[in-house]
């Protein structure tokens, strides 16, 4: 027997909860096929199987576990079940070759009653098709099979885009929005006036939404936060992108995006400015050396800020690459806890979501942020005159106990200078 244990996710994190199984008691599954989703308060990570075997599940999901607890086993003698398809096909061909039993003589004394032909059995159920491991588990997770059954959903009628084509929470949502939104259409089941539903529905905040809120009240209840707010016109970023961006693609296979430019002018602005790269711990006021810069990725599940290492040594390409590849992996829940720790810095953009002025609030220890806006345009001052420019809006907190106000407002300027005259990320001045 192999013990199914929850994996260790890092100093700081003791318990977290065991959210659902993949697989069913006894189910066999094969190594690295995922057994169960772990939450804890800083990532949601798949616990996947060390072993080929038969599961045995001894914590059911929802219930609050421990680093290192013991939630099942797997029986490495077990042998995976027959499929059914062969088990059919060898059924119907030993029928086949199998000799014709010899009818009964007729009794003497008369014709036997026949027994009236016994009606067929009833149609077994719809079952799910066998999996290539040649077990016929249901390949919906039990958080599905509940959203389908919610809104009265065909799964057939859902692309899956989990392992071996398997539908997602994630797939089922996006079908339902595109349904709302004219882009695919959901059954009328799933239509329910809202008079007919619940005024309010209650439900425990997870792990990562309670560690969410406990961070933010903490970072405003022990740093003197402060914000400072600048504009940028965009005009020449936007234009080195529409000339480059498709030469950019062809030669590194990934798209030039804005962040890129954002990631590199505050690396810049942070050598110019170190008070923004330094950080208070204890009665310590500690130095970073380093530019390892957090960037904030919205999910469904929440937000997290995976961190770009060593950003001022990172092409632009580079790090386009690391931002997408963390962004995928953020909302299908892949992220290490590794990839979350460390950063000296962080970026949030909520023009993406429309957003026109925040104040963002501090990662600690971290001791400055920069929020990001949309980009609109505005009439604004060039060379004496009005122009109508695509401007963006930036706004910068900090910790006022390490970073003074000069040192804040020099830091934005930075970052403005950097991203209206894109030339000096190029040519380091």
């Amino acid at each position: 027997m192999i013990e199914i244990k929850v994996p260790e996710a890092g100093e700081s994190i003791t318990e977290g909860v065991l959210l659902e199984w993949h697989v069913g008691d006894g189910d066999h599954v094969r190594v690295d096929d995922e057994l169960f989703e772990l939450e804890t308060d800083k990532i949601t990570m798949t616990v996947v199987a060390e072993a080929s075997g038969a599961v045995t599940i001894d914590v059911p999901a929802g219930e609050k576990v421990s680093m290192g607890q013991v939630v099942g086993q797997i029986d490495e003698t077990a042998t995976a079940p027959e499929p059914v398809a062969a088990s059919v096909e060898a059924a119907s061909q030993s029928t086949a070759d199998a000799p014709a039993k010899a009818k009964p003589a007729a009794v003497e004394s008369g014709p036997v009653d026949k027994a009236p032909p016994k009606s067929p059995p009833p149609a077994p159920e719809s079952t799910p098709a066998p999996s290539e491991n040649g077990t016929s588990d249901d390949p919906l997770s039990p958080s599905v099979r509940r959203l389908v059954a919610e809104h009265g959903i065909d799964p057939s009628a859902i692309h899956g885009t989990g392992r071996g084509g398997r539908v997602t929470a994630e797939d089922v949502m996006n079908f339902l929005a595109g349904a709302s939104h004219g882009g695919g259409r959901a059954p009328a089941a799933s239509a329910v006036r809202v008079a007919d539903g619940p005024r309010e529905t209650r439900e425990r905040m997870s792990s990562l939404r309670k560690r969410i809120a406990e961070r933010l009240v903490h970072a405003q209840q022990t740093a003197a936060i402060l914000t400072t707010f600048n504009e940028a016109d965009m005009s020449a970023v936007m234009d080195m992108r529409s000339s480059w961006k498709d030469a950019f693609e062809k030669k590194h296979g990934v798209r030039l995006g804005f962040m890129s430019f954002f990631v590199k002018a505050t690396v810049e602005a942070l050598k110019a400015v170190p008070a923004l790269n330094a950080r208070i711990d204890g009665d310590e006021l500690v130095q970073n050396h380093f530019y390892d810069i957090g960037v904030a990725v919205g999910t469904e599940h929440g937000l997290v800020v995976p961190v770009l290492r060593d950003c001022d040594a990172k092409s632009f390409a580079e790090i386009e690459r690391d931002i997408g590849d963390f962004a995928t992996r953020a909302r299908k829940r892949k992220l290490e806890l590794s990839e979350l720790e460390g950063g000296c810095f962080t970026i949030s953009n909520g023009g993406v979501y429309g957003s026109m002025m925040s104040t963002p609030i501090l990662n600690p220890p971290q001791s400055g942020i920069l929020g990001l806006h949309a980009i609109k345009k505005r009439p604004i001052e060039v060379d004496g005159e009005v122009a109508i420019r695509p401007v963006m809006y930036l706004a910068m907190s900090y910790d006022h106990r390490v970073v003074d106000g000069t040192e804040a407002v020099t830091f934005l300027k930075r970052i403005k200078d950097c991203i209206e005259d894109p030339s000096r990320l190029v040519l380091d001045i």
